[in-house]
């Protein structure tokens, strides 16, 4: 989903999040595991060496000559152990729900840190209230490529079992949007839920077609792809600095 970079939620976060940890930092290796076209590296400081792990031909190229993007794998388990602890910073944006093992994933990428460095993670977050009250009818379980979904206590068992501190956890939506479209949204949301429940719920739910303004919800046909509600998270993990690089 290409949009402009500050209505990505997770990269203006992670991006103030990296400035303000490695501001006065000479030399800065980060790395963007699922970079595509270098979009997120390409807004960081110029003075920072950009690498990314992607694996599609066309996103490589420009990456590498539009961004300066040093590209070392096409996929996590494929980087060579040369980078094992080299980087300041690794980030992992909406990448785990792709993964079929997103523990052994973390695990990978926290391996690349160096001690007292930092993981950035993104994904969908299983305790928001979208992902409760819709369930499987949730729009980020609507793409095939969607394999797994995480929690935060999921991100704090696998933070225990790595050696990693969570240092923050922020509830972000997909994307930004104004007051207009998340209350819209948040409408769509509650409206399809009640939708697919059925039994009492058919009760408001006819109750909410009903109102002015909101007649059009009865031609819904689909899952509303609600991006503007805070159903994902992005967390800051740091590699403590006792950490095996096994």
């Amino acid at each position: 989903m290409a949009y402009e970079y500050e209505d990505n939620a997770a990269w203006s976060l992670a991006r103030a999040s990296l400035r303000a940890r490695l501001v006065d930092r000479a030399g800065v290796l980060v790395l963007d595991i699922g970079c595509h076209t270098g979009a997120f590296l390409a807004g960081l400081p110029d003075a920072w060496l950009r690498h990314g792990v992607e694996s599609a031909r066309e996103p490589v190229r420009i990456a590498q000559e539009q961004h300066a993007v040093t590209v070392i794998g096409e996929r996590i388990e494929t980087i060579d152990d040369a980078w094992a602890g080299k980087f300041d910073a690794v980030t992992m944006f909406d990448v785990l729900e792709h993964l079929p093992d997103p523990g052994a994933a973390l695990a990978a990428a926290a391996r690349l840190v160096k001690p007292g460095g930092t993981l950035m993670v993104s994904s969908g977050d299983l305790d928001s209230w979208t992902w409760r009250w819709l369930g499987s009818g949730h729009w980020y379980l609507q793409t095939p490529q969607h394999l797994s979904v995480i929690s935060k206590p999921f991100l704090q068992d696998v933070a225990r079992r790595q050696c990693l501190k969570v240092r923050e956890v922020h509830s972000i939506p997909h994307r930004h949007a104004n007051l207009a479209a998340r209350s819209s949204d948040a409408i769509r949301a509650l409206y399809w839920g009640m939708r697919r429940r059925g039994g009492v719920w058919r009760i408001p739910h006819r109750v909410l077609q009903s109102l002015p303004g909101l007649r059009h919800l009865r031609h819904m046909q689909s899952v509303p792809w609600t991006m503007s509600l805070r159903d994902h998270f992005v967390a800051t993990l740091i590699v403590e600095p006792d950490s095996s690089l096994d």
